[in-house]
């Protein structure tokens, strides 16, 4: 992938105002996917504004329509709330048209149900921010999108956002695998929107975890009944591995790390 930042977009990006601007747009290359064909194609990654909203809430609804996961929660409302300030949304743009979508909420009731899931102080709420949702068009997929938007909004979010959280099913393998992989670890395991299973994942920006891998746990993500007990024996979720039997979780614990140092 080639990355162009755009001259002259952080004045444009600093006039529209909000938190998460101030931030240039970037251009790059793609692999789009055809009928017997693969082309590259220009692409631009920007932070999405007010008059993008209905482009984004089409494009949203139609994703999840193909994809057919009814635990996908995000509405027209809280696509709408992310881009007009309690949040952020991420779009990318390719002959015209928008192709994926990386969305992070600080609505209070996501806010709010994040602080108790990663059981963290509340009065650390407004430093929390919740990874909310990634889409893709099928034509893009394969690209690597779900992680490099992520670290282009994790760049937005810190040094204010720090406490990450998310959820993924344990049948969506591709996003926990892509979701670990971007330094987020599994540390509950429940059943959320209307019973839906799912693993909880936080990162820390200001105290990155390290974990022991030495003695590791493996524990089928199907068997749904031993992740909340290795949770309790004090584990961590790190990593998926494909096995012969099926996809599982490795387990490892969390070492102790140094506070983030203050600034002097």
């Amino acid at each position: 992938m080639i990355v162009f930042s755009v001259p002259g977009s952080y004045g444009e990006e600093r006039e529209r105002g909000g938190d998460a601007m101030g931030y240039a747009s970037q251009q790059f290359f793609l692999q789009k996917r055809d009928v017997g064909v693969v082309a590259p194609v220009l692409c631009t990654m920007r932070i999405l504004y007010e008059d993008d909203i209905a482009e984004a809430v089409f494009f949203h609804k139609r994703i999840t329509d193909e994809i057919g996961d009814e635990g996908f929660f995000a509405e027209e409302n809280t696509i709408a709330e992310s881009i007009r300030g309690e949040g952020a949304v991420t779009g990318i743009f390719a002959e015209g048209r928008l192709i994926a979508l990386r969305a992070v909420s600080y609505v209070n009731e996501y806010v709010d149900d994040a602080v108790e899931d990663l059981g963290i102080d509340p009065g650390e709420a407004n430093n929390v921010a919740v990874m909310d949702f990634c889409v893709t068009d099928s034509s893009f997929r394969g690209n690597n999108i779900q992680f490099f938007t992520y670290l282009f909004m994790e760049n937005i979010l810190y040094p204010n956002r720090y406490h990450l959280h998310t959820t993924v099913s344990p049948k969506n393998i591709f996003s926990l695998s892509n979701v670990l992989k971007c330094g987020f670890h599994a540390v509950r395991f429940k059943n959320k929107y209307g019973g839906h299973p799912r693993f909880v994942l936080y990162k820390n920006l200001r105290r990155p975890i390290a974990v022991m891998t030495r003695g590791h746990k493996e524990i089928l993500l199907r068997n749904y009944d031993y992740h909340p007990k290795v949770f309790g024996d004090g584990f961590v979720g790190y990593k998926v591995k494909h096995k012969s039997t099926g996809m599982a979780m490795l387990y490892g614990k969390p070492l102790v790390v140094e506070a983030e140092p203050k600034a002097s």
